[in-house]
């Protein structure tokens, strides 16, 4: 990307990419190590029953990055309202230690994914994991819907501060218009954005 997209697309939105271009030494560290520690992390959470206790170790790096830990901590429990689903219905069931230990092994494993992308830009991620064999396909769907989102979020600043300004009302038709409207034109500028990129000579390889 040419410019940050927090910074395109106003502020709060997209965080992780802002965070990601920092300067500390973390952000400094090879993104091979960086990935390989990250899948190391997941899967130290997915197997072993006392991983919690290593929690302590993404306060510290969160604070060696000079990344807001109560910021990440908010962001990686988004994942947190999809797996009390299953932890619901486990404790339904009876096994209540399993249905914590989905709450904890969720957010945990969503916390150390979420300190990767603070600290890596997502093309430098994906590039480390085309070189660690990710199939190249993968690869490019994840860093094309990442643009795409960005594309997204910047319709939807645009319409937000043009209903603002002209004094826009709240209300189910006028949201609905809204919603039809920004995939409208997010679709319509996505086009623009692959014709320009195919008239400079794009192979599909992200730059």
């Amino acid at each position: 990307m040419d410019q940050p997209v927090a910074q395109r697309i106003g502020p709060g939105i997209f965080v992780f990419d802002q965070w990601s271009r920092g300067s500390s030494p973390v952000h400094r560290l090879d993104p091979r190590f960086k990935v390989a520690a990250c899948l190391l992390l997941l899967i130290l959470t997915g197997v072993w029953s006392r991983a919690w206790t290593v929690f302590p170790l993404a306060v510290l790096a969160a604070a060696a990055a000079r990344v807001p830990i109560g910021g990440l901590a908010r962001r990686a429990a988004l994942v947190l309202p999809f797996t009390l689903v299953f932890a619901g219905v486990t404790a339904f069931l009876g096994d209540y230690s399993r249905a914590a230990a989905l709450l904890w092994r969720s957010y945990l494993s969503a916390l150390w994914v979420s300190l990767l992308m603070a600290t890596t830009p997502l093309e430098v991620v994906l590039e480390t994991a085309a070189r660690f064999g990710v199939p190249r396909i993968l690869v490019e769907v994840t860093h094309f819907t990442w643009r795409y989102l960005g594309v997204i979020g910047a319709q939807a600043w645009r319409l937000r501060t043009a209903a603002l300004t002209r004094g826009g009302e709240r209300s189910f038709d006028v949201s609905a218009a809204s919603l039809a409207v920004l995939f409208s034109s997010s679709y319509a500028r996505a086009e623009r954005i692959h014709r320009a990129m195919l008239a400079r000579g794009a192979t599909g390889e992200h730059a």
